[in-house]
């Protein structure tokens, strides 16, 4: 998402809203894998919490340290403003700075502190705050359509709580989703229904984006229609469809292997694509793909280095 321009071209803007499946999906895969282990006490979330701190002060003291060597280099003298560290890190975690895709993390802080309390509900309270959230976000996306104004834009993403709630429940349910999909209609119609319905997405998100909500003048963000029941539908289609997938072991393996750097290219992805679009313009849905694979190679490969070091586990793991 954040390599495909909205205002390049149709083609970037398409893939930029074809991407939009990315954070809903990240939200269910943790429901998917946390709501299905039982009983879940406070130790885990505590836990993961402090590790994510950690992990959110150590990179901003990473940055604000090459911040002040390029300024070494540049103007010839170091100027250290210590006290600007625990304001970057706060700000990181309200969606602000340069590394202000943190905010995703900080949302995550959020659904582990509510993860005891969920994980302690049956099944059925389980599904009724889903059926209880769920109405919440479709309230909020029509009217947002109704007045032309995106009502989640009074919120900074890490605290739409309502809309990561959901998607974490809803990830909690997947594989009773897929397991009744899979018992009804064979791959190939989901894989078939999977494309048309992507296909409807991506108009649908065409045509309001550019022509009935424009925030600020600008073609609107994937964010905004993270609550509507169109996309609900898609990603659920989508997540279910990968579920059903028989791969082979060198697939599973390398896909394995290449999981542990999914967080250190999150971390690095964001900064790395600043450096390399003053390098590489992108004007085009080719040299979008392009840019996209620069960033994702380099990230990786300097995830893959930080993972060779004693220290590296504490920069690229929760």
């Amino acid at each position: 998402m954040h390599t495909f321009p909205r205002e390049s071209s149709i083609g970037t803007l398409l893939a930029y809203y074809l991407c939009g499946f990315a954070i809903p999906f990240f939200f269910m895969s943790s429901g998917f894998f946390l709501l299905n282990r039982g009983r879940i006490f406070w130790n885990y979330p505590l836990r993961k919490a402090f590790n994510i701190i950690r992990l959110v002060v150590l990179w901003n003291l990473i940055f604000d340290i090459l911040r002040s060597m390029i300024q070494v280099y540049s103007i010839g003298r170091l100027s250290v403003e210590w006290l600007n560290v625990p304001q970057d890190i706060i700000k990181s975690f309200l969606q602000k700075g340069e590394m202000g895709h943190f905010w995703y993390l900080g949302a995550l802080i959020i659904v582990y502190v509510l993860l005891p309390w969920m994980s302690s509900k049956s099944s059925k309270s389980q599904k009724n705050l889903l059926f209880l959230i769920g109405t919440v976000c479709f309230i909020i996306q029509t009217i947002s359509f109704f007045i032309a104004y995106p009502l989640q834009a009074d919120v900074i993403q890490t605290f739409r709580v309502w809309t990561w709630l959901f998607y974490f429940l809803l990830g909690g349910f997947i594989e009773v989703v897929t397991s009744r999909l899979k018992s009804k209609i064979h791959f190939d119609v989901h894989l078939i229904l999977t494309v048309v319905v992507t296909g409807i997405v991506l108009a649908f998100h065409y045509y309001v984006g550019t022509r009935v909500i424009l925030l600020e003048g600008k073609i609107l963000k994937a964010e905004y229609f993270y609550d509507s029941i169109l996309d609900v539908i898609w990603v659920v289609l989508f997540f279910s469809l990968l579920l059903r997938i028989n791969l082979c072991k060198r697939v599973e393996e390398f896909i394995r292997k290449f999981a542990r750097l999914t967080l250190g290219i999150y971390i690095i992805h964001f900064p790395l694509r600043f450096i390399v679009a003053r390098i590489m313009k992108v004007n085009s849905l080719t040299e979008a793909v392009c840019f996209w694979l620069i960033v994702l190679i380099i990230s990786a490969g300097i995830t893959w280095i930080i993972g060779r070091i004693k220290i590296g586990r504490y920069l690229t793991k929760i």
